[in-house]
C-alpha cells in the first residue's frame, strides 16, 4: 500500500496540506489502534505522552540531530510499521517524515512545541555537510494539535511558531528585489494571498501572545495556507528568504542546532533593517506576540554573529539560494556592528 510518499522532493500543484485535528487529551485516541506504530521523538516530549498512550508503540526512536547520516541510522533501527507518529518539535517531525517515506507508513504529526512549520510541510529538512538540504515528499494524514499538550511546554517555544509566518514579511520583500533585478518571476495571486496571511497574523498577535486556543490554531492554519501557496507556486518564495538564509548560516558557522522560530525571529530583525522594510513596525509586531529575538536569546556570541554576517553573501552564493537583499547590497563589518548594537 502506498501513502503517496516519494524519495524525491517535489512541488505538486495539486498537493493539499494535511488536515489538523484540534482538541484536548488526544493522545489516547490516536494510539488506540490495531496498527503497528513507531514513535519518533525526543526524551522530553516522550516523557509528556508515554503514560497517555492507549496501546504501546512497537518502537520508540529518539532523535539526536538532523545530520543525514544520523537520520539514516535512526531509520534503519525502526522495524516495519504501519504508522509513524512524530511527537515533539521540528527535528522530530522531519525525522518522522523520513521514516514514513522509507517504511511506506502512514504519518501523523503531534507537535509539543511550535517552533516552525515542519509538522505541516512535506519535505524533510536535513543537515548535509553542515548545510540545510530538503529531501523527499511525505504525505501526512493529520496534524494532531493537542492544546493540553502544547500548554505543558515553555510558552516561548510555542510563540516561536509565529516566526515561520512572519518570515513572509522579509521573504516577500526579497522576492520583489529579485523580480526588479530580473532574477525571479512574479505571481500576483500568491503575493496577495501571502500578504493577507500576514494581516491575519497581525490581527491574532494578542491571541498568540496569550496562547489562547484561537492563537495556537491561527499559527497552524497559517502554516497550512503558506504550504498550499508554495505547492501551487512551485517554490518557497512567499515564506523563505534572507531571514532563513541568515538562520542557516548561523547553524553552519557555529555547528549548533537552534530552535527554528527563535533563530528566525533574529533573522527577521536583521533583514528588515537591511531591507529598510518597516523595521520598527516588525520589531513591535514581534514584541506584541511575545516572540523573543536577540543574540542573548539564541545564545550567539558577538564573534559568531560577525562571522555569520560577513560570510552570509558567500554562503548564499555557494548554496545557490534565492536572490535576496543579501545579494543586492554590501554586508560587512560596518553593517554587522550596527546590527550588533541593536541586538545586544
Amino acid at each position: 500500500m502506498t501513502h503517496g510518499h516519494t524519495e524525491e522532493r517535489l512541488f505538486d500543484p495539486h498537493w493539499t496540506p494535511p488536515e489538523a485535528e484540534y482538541g484536548y487529551d488526544l493522545i489516547p485516541g490516536i494510539t488506540d489502534t490495531d496498527e503497528e506504530y513507531a514513535v519518533i521523538t525526543m526524551e522530553i516530549p516522550w516523557g509528556l505522552v508515554k503514560d497517555k498512550v492507549a496501546r504501546p508503540p512497537k518502537h520508540v526512536a529518539f532523535v539526536e540531530n538532523m545530520r543525514f547520516e544520523t537520520l539514516k541510522a535512526l531509520e534503519r533501527a525502526v522495524p516495519p510499521v504501519d504508522l509513524v507518529l512524530g511527537i515533539g518539535g521540528g527535528s522530530s517531525h522531519d525525522s518522522a517524515k523520513y521514516v514514513a517515506i522509507k517504511k511506506d507508513a502512514r504519518l501523523l504529526q503531534v507537535p509539543t512545541i511550535i517552533s516552525g512549520d515542519a509538522c505541516v510541510t512535506d519535505p524533510v529538512g536535513v543537515r548535509h555537510e553542515g548545510k540545510v538540504t530538503y529531501i523527499g515528499h511525505a504525505i501526512c494524514d493529520r496534524i494532531i494539535v493537542d492544546y493540553s499538550l502544547l500548554r505543558q511546554a515553555p510558552e516561548r517555544l510555542v510563540r516561536y511558531g509565529a516566526g515561520d509566518v512572519l518570515s513572509s514579511h522579509t521573504a516577500l520583500c526579497d522576492w520583489r528585489i529579485a523580480c526588479e533585478k530580473g532574477r525571479a518571476e512574479f505571481d500576483q495571486g500568491s503575493y496577495d494571498q501571502a500578504t493577507e496571511d500576514l494581516k491575519r497574523l497581525h490581527e491574532m498577535r494578542s491571541e498568540i501572545r496569550d496562547l489562547t486556543d484561537d492563537g495556537i490554531r491561527a499559527i497552524i492554519e497559517l502554516y497550512r495556507d503558506y504550504a498550499r501557496i508554495a505547492a501551487r507556486l512551485g517554490n518557497d518564495r512567499c515564506q523563505e528568504g534572507s531571514e532563513h538564509f541568515f538562520a542557516y548560516n548561523v547553524e553552519y558557522v557555529t555547528g549548533r542546532t537552534y530552535l527554528h522560530g527563535g533563530l528566525l525571529a533574529t533573522g527577521i530583525f536583521v533583514m528588515t533593517y537591511l531591507q529598510d522594510n518597516e523595521h520598527e513596525y516588525v520589531r513591535q509586531f514581534m514584541e506584541d506576540m511575545g516572540v523573543e529575538y536577540g543574540l542573548g536569546n539564541i545564545g550567539l556570541t558577538r564573534d559568531e554573529f560577525f562571522t555569520a554576517m560577513t560570510t552570509l553573501k558567500s554562503f548564499v552564493t555557494e548554496g545557490e539560494h534565492y536572490y535576496s537583499v543579501i545579494d543586492a547590497r554590501d554586508i560587512g563589518v560596518e553593517q554587522a556592528e550596527e546590527l550588533y548594537n541593536r541586538l545586544k
